[in-house]
């Protein structure tokens, strides 16, 4: 198995500034998926984080594309919001290093890849957190919390999209 660790580099102005992704070997009759990892904070929690996050700057930026359809209505609260609970889904440096070591020890031999590294600051508006992607025919979340035996002390689940991953078997047309 692979491990990556990008390194974060200065002092970030704020500590969740590290994502995960796995790469599983075959999941759910595909081949080589991807899984993005993000840590789920109860409401309690997530509404303390978020009021303490909107005073930190630097966090939120302009959208991807300001001139796309829609762009607009990216300029209030809510996509301020969405941009802020992406940090939230991200890792502390204790968190990520305790995460990396739980896969690498319970995931070996189904994963081929760990990559954890630094979350791009500014979050750019527009960017909505995993936690809020609907889950559907080919997108889902692993709930790695919910495994028996799961050792973290906070919630962490895994999102996929299996329409970006090769099947196992090439279906006939």
């Amino acid at each position: 198995m692979e491990l990556n660790i990008i390194p974060v580099e200065g002092t970030p102005p704020v500590a969740r500034t590290h994502v995960i992704s796995v790469t599983i070997r075959t999941f759910k009759g595909r081949r080589n998926v991807q899984a993005h990892l993000f840590r789920l904070a109860d409401e309690t929690e997530a509404a303390e984080e978020l009021a303490a996050l909107r005073g930190v700057p630097g966090l939120v930026g302009a959208p991807l594309d300001p001139n796309a359809p829609g762009a607009d209505d990216l300029t209030g609260p809510e996509a301020e919001t969405d941009a802020l609970r992406t940090v939230l889904e991200a890792f502390t440096e204790a968190e990520r290093d305790a995460v990396v070591d739980y896969l690498s020890r319970r995931y070996a031999d189904r994963l081929t890849c760990i990559i954890a590294c630094p979350l791009q600051l500014p979050v750019p508006r527009g960017v909505v957190p995993f936690s809020a992607l609907p889950e559907g025919k080919t997108m889902g979340v692993i709930r790695f919390d919910d495994v028996p035996r799961y050792p973290l002390h906070f919630a962490m689940r895994g999102f996929y999209d299996l329409a970006q991953h090769e099947p196992l078997v090439h279906e006939q047309e």
